[in-house]
Order: C-alpha cells, then structure tokens, then sequence
C-alpha cells in the first residue's frame, strides 16, 4: 500500500510539474502522449484505491453540480477598483501626484494591460487550494471553487520549489477568454440554438458561474495573476518580486508587464500597447499602472474605492455611431435564422462596415434594437461588428419592435419557428433552397470532399438548371449536361467532371463532415472515423448512450448524429452516393496517434512531396489543431519553401518554427 501511495504521489507531482512548464512558462517537458499515459495511470491507481485519492489530484478537477446557489465569502481585505485616467493629460497628472506626495523624482511603476475579463482571489493554505471567489462588490464574493479547479493553468497546489511555503496566501487575477476561444464558443452556441454572448467577458463570466463544472471544464478559460490580497509567513518589498514568486509557484502572469520609471514610458507603454491591441489574442481595454514598491504603497494609502497607488489608464472608444437601414435575415444549412442589421456604411477601426450581427432574438430584445435606430457600433479584436447600444435620444418616432418571428424564411417562405429551449428561430423546411444551397457548398467545400469548380455561384447556376437539388445528384453530373452551360467551355466542363471524380475516393471523416450533421466538425468526424474504424455499419450500430461516452462527444452531438440517421430520406442519399462511384477508403488507425494532441499548428510555404491540404490532415490524424494564422495560441510554425510573412511574425512572437522532416519524426 506504501508503495502505492508513493506511486500516486509522484505522478501528481510529475503532472502538476508538466502543467506548470506547458501553462506557465509554455515550455512542456512532456509530449502530450506521454502525459496522456501518465494521467490515465494515476486514474489507473486511484479507481483501485480510492482511499489514497487527494483532492489535489488532477483526476479531481471536474467534480459534481453544485446542488444549490453559490455561497458568499467576505474578503478580508477588500478588492478596490482602480481610478480611471482617461488620457494622456490625466496619466501625467497621475505621475505628478505620486512624485509630489512621496517628495520624489525616481519613483518605480508597473505597467500591465489592463484584461477585460473577471477578477478572482485565490486562497492557498499550506501550498493547497482551498477556495476561489469572484471579486463580486470588492467587499464579498461568490464561492467558485468547483469551477476554478477545471481551469489547468490554475495549480491545485503550488509549487514546493518556491522555497519558503507561506501557510496563507491570497492571489488575485484575472479569469479571461481569448478571442479565438470566444468565437468558437459563441460559433457553437449560436449552432445549438443556445444563448449567445455579448462579449467575452459575459462568456467568462457565464462560464465561472455555472453550478455543473462539468459544463465549465468544456469552456476554453485563461488566467494572468497580477496581485496578492495578503501572505503570512513573510512579505514582498515589491511588485516585481511578488510577480517572480507567483510565477515560480505555479501561476500564469502577464508577459507583457514592465516596469516603468519616468511619465515618458507610462505613456509609451501606453500608446504601444493601444496601437498594438488588435493583436493581442485577448480584450484589453486599457493600461493598469502601480506602485511598484509595496513600502511607497503603504504611505501613499487608500481611497474609500480605490488605491492611491495605482490607475487604471483607459484605451479610446473602437465604436462609432451609425443608423440601422434595415434588418435582414440570413438562413445556414442547418436552417439557423441569423439577423442582420444593415447600417449606413462608416470608418471603424480602419474598415469600412456596411453590416453587424444582430446573433437572434433575445439580443435584439435586450438591447431594443429597430430599424431605424441610431446606434453605437464595435468591433472586438477580429469579431464581426456588433451593435453595442442604441442612442435612444436620437430614436425616429416611428420606428416598432422588430420581430424575426414576423417573418417567413427569406429563401422558400415557410414558417420560421423558434425551437423550445434553443435561443435561435430556424426554418424548419428541409427542402428549403437556401439550405439546400449551404448543404451542398458544405459537402463540395475544400475540408470535405474538396470539389474543385464547385463554388457557390456554380452550384446556384446548376440549382437554377435542375441539375443539382440533393448532394448525390453531384455524381450523376455529366459532360454533356454543363459543357453548353453559361461560364462552361469544354475544358471548364471536363476539369468539373475529372475534379468530381477524384473526390469519389475519399476518407470516412472528410465525408462525414461534408454531410453537414448539426454539430459535428472536422475534429468530431476524426473521432467517429477512429472510434467506427471508417465504417458506417458501426457508426449505425452505435446507441446514443455509446456516443456520449465517446471522449470528445457529448449530449448534443450524440443526439444530432442518432436524429440524422433516423430520416430515411439522409441514408437513402447516402446510399446513392455509394451506388454512383463514392469509395469511403480505410484509413489505417494503427498509424494514427495522440502525439500531437493539444498542439496548434500555422503552416506557410511549399512542401516536397505533400500539399499544405495534405500536411494538414496528417497533423489532424494526429490529434493536433491546425489555424491560418499566428497567434499566442501557435505551438509550431511549418516552413517550407517561400514561407513569406508568416515566418516573420512567428519569430516576432516567439513561435517555435520547426520544417517538415521535424513534424514527421514528432508523429513516430
């Protein structure tokens, strides 16, 4: 049993040390294979004795619903808002007050982008979470530990390496979302017919406060600590060294913090980091500004909300003002009807914006938005322009309530419906030309089956023809039908045919996904393609129990999978498919592995012997993620020949850069 208990403990520490290289200082020392072993070891261990099971373990991240609402703590000392600069001027007037009450001309700073996220104390006693509350009034906050633990950057315990472990310790920071991740999000809400966020911060917030951790741990949440609210044991004599030791114990910080010693830095720190937030993968709203000497700190003092010792320096408005013209609705393959407001066209951000999203009803309800209205409009990072706040004082008297439920569907004028339990209205008609259309340009797109010539115009010109209505009729296209066809000459013709007989031979997950099932993407076909072994008898076979206990697949996409193939009207088109030439090849899984799990590739240049299409699905066969661009989220640049700009950016943001060779040998 001793033997055991050692056991046990090593491997927490082992994956606890891992989290702190791969979070922390984003240099893992395990391949993701490896800690995937580990890990399912230490379950292993624990599943055979559960007395040696510690609530540090990692195994204990996601725990059970909280079965009532959340419980409220006092903090002990209270967490201030900050004083707002809202310019240069007031900057230069914070600096000035600091040097005149401290009698001095070289006084140190901090300077740290100011996250719009969720502020968040963390209680460690004896190195060993204990508890994590939200900021709530500064004076109490709401208990969230259940939810905190399923964040991985946040340790279940810190690092023993730090030296002096204090018995109490309270760390503060900041729970965000990154852009990408908010997208996603909000992406697959809007999908589900669920609820959609205004923001990311909404999205974090939403998310920490959920009862189920269950639903916490599927949401891709991030955390910078910057601040400690108290320590026992021992003290800082600064910003800086406090940062150093947090980082050390095991907790993210801010790189882009910097100390600052003259009004001359504070306002190009600044200036550099507004001029620069569209690249940030996260929102920021400004530049938080401190003391960075905790002795000066307590002669300076507090205000009644707010500390003396620190500002928060505000970024300019990226809104402008606008008029709604008129509100169109869009409908999506999967009938999804998505509202569009159309706006007088305006300069924001450097883009001319004729268009915002308006994601559906209860967004337009909640801000009360009308055609006609004038309105403040922004853009968040690279988020398609959205309607903040209308300008009710500018309100023309004859404007109504706006309804999607008024309407009929744009595209065949049948009813539009709002599903129970679902935020969106939908357009229930399956012969719906609209969504005809989305199935079919889905099913040709390049991550599917990748039909070359088939683009949405050619598709609507062939819909127009009666030559295309349901995705087999794609196989039963023939020379004679489109050589004679507007945008047609004989080779066009025949590079569409040969382009729609390559496709035929295809892998199961490419053709799963090009059937366009709610919910299920490239990486959830991958799933189904190694779980069924690219067989569609297995995956029929499945029940929805067992799709659900498939990693990776839950309630909604287990449900969607079963409904397809429950309408015959879906496999009798399947089975056309196969009966015109479609050939699903084996795909062999032995040759698959998880070595590139939770990896994120950018790839840029030429390759011998492969196409970037095809670098691209070895490296998902493989269980890693590939993007279009670089961001704090890259893992690994791909060069090849003539890698242009990419590799520029990669080596100013630090990205690793490896060649093709180096993948493959990361695959064996």
């Amino acid at each position: 049993m001793e033997k055991n208990k050692e056991k046990i403990e090593h491997l927490i520490q082992k994956i606890n040390e891992h989290n702190y290289q791969y979070y922390v200082l984003d240099d893992p020392t395990l391949s993701d294979k490896e800690y995937d072993k580990i890990f399912r070891e230490l379950e292993s261990l624990e599943q055979q004795f559960p007395q040696l099971q510690k609530n540090n373990s990692p195994t204990q991240r996601v725990g059970s619903p909280v079965k009532s609402g959340f419980k409220s703590y006092e903090h002990k000392i209270p967490m201030l808002s900050l004083a707002n600069a809202l310019n240069e001027k007031e900057i230069l007037e914070f600096y000035a007050r600091i040097s005149k009450w401290l009698d001095a001309d070289n006084v140190d700073f901090v300077a740290e982008p100011k996250i719009d996220g969720l502020g968040v104390s963390l209680i460690y006693k004896n190195g060993h979470l204990e508890r994590a509350l939200t900021r709530g009034d500064g004076y109490n906050g709401e208990d969230i530990t259940h939810n905190i633990k399923t964040i991985k950057s946040v340790p279940l315990e810190l690092r023993k390496s730090i030296g002096i472990m204090p018995s109490f310790i309270e760390i503060r920071g900041e729970i965000f979302m990154k852009n990408e991740d908010f997208i996603e999000l909000n992406a697959s809400q809007n999908e589900k017919g669920d609820k959609i966020f205004a923001n990311a911060r909404n999205a974090a917030a939403g998310s920490v406060r959920q009862l189920d951790p269950r639903i916490t741990s599927t949401r891709k949440l991030s955390i910078y600590c910057y601040e400690i609210g108290g320590i026992r044991d021992f003290a800082f004599n600064s910003q800086i060294e406090m940062l150093a030791y947090i980082k050390k114990a095991g907790l993210p910080t801010n790189p882009l913090s910097e100390k600052v010693s003259t009004a001359k830095q504070m306002i190009k720190y600044h200036n550099i980091l507004e001029e620069n937030r569209e690249k940030i993968d996260y929102e920021i709203d400004g530049t938080v500004i401190k003391v960075d000497d905790y002795a000066l700190r307590k002669i300076l003092g507090l205000r009644s909300r707010s500390p003396r010792w620190a500002v928060a320096a505000k970024f300019k408005s990226k809104k402008t003002e606008t008029q709604i013209l008129d509100i169109e609705i869009q409908v999506g393959r999967t009938g999804v009807i998505t509202p569009v407001a159309k706006v007088k066209e305006v300069d924001l951000s450097g883009a001319l914006i004729t268009s915002a999203t308006l994601h559906n009803q209860d967004e337009i309800d909640k801000k009360d938005i009308r055609i006609k209205d004038f309105v403040f409009i922004e853009r968040s990072g690279d988020v398609i322009p959205k309607i903040s706040t209308v300008i009710l004082s500018k309100r023309p008297s004859n404007t109504s309530k706006y309804n999607i439920s008024d309407n009929n569907c744009p595209s065949c004028k049948g009813v539009i419906k709002r599903i129970e339990e679902e935020a969106a209205y939908r357009c229930l008609n399956n012969d719906c030309s609209s969504r005809k259309k989305g199935v079919l340009q889905h099913f040709c797109s390049k991550n599917a089956m990748n039909i070359e010539g088939l683009g949405p115009q050619i598709i609507q010109q062939l819909i127009d023809e009666s030559l295309l209505d349901k995705i087999d009729d794609i196989f039963k296209l023939n020379y004679a039908q489109v050589v004679d066809l507007d945008r047609f000459q004989d080779k066009s013709a025949n590079n569409l045919i040969d382009s729609i007989e390559k496709s035929k031979k295809t892998t199961f997950s490419r053709f799963i996904f090009g059937l366009g099932i709610p919910h299920v993407g490239q990486h959830i076909a991958m799933i189904l393609d190694r779980e069924c072994n690219s067989s569609f008898d297995n995956l029929r076979k499945l029940s929805q129990d067992e799709l659900e206990n498939i990693d990776g697949i839950g309630k909604i996409v287990a449900k969607a999978i079963i409904e397809y193939f429950e309408d015959d009207k879906n496999l009798a088109i399947i089975k056309n498919c196969f009966s015109l030439g479609v050939i699903i090849e084996l795909t062999n899984n032995k040759e698959r592995t998880d070595s590139l799990k939770n990896l994120t590739f950018v790839i840029t240049g030429s390759f011998k012997g492969l196409t970037r299409q095809e670098l691209k699905e070895i490296i998902e066969n493989n269980g890693g993620k590939v993007t279009n661009a670089i961001s704090n989220k890259t893992s690994y640049l791909i060069a090849g020949e003539n890698p242009g700009s990419k590799l520029t950016k990669a080596n100013d943001s630090k990205v690793r850069i490896m060649d093709q060779k180096s993948l493959m040998e990361m695959i064996k």
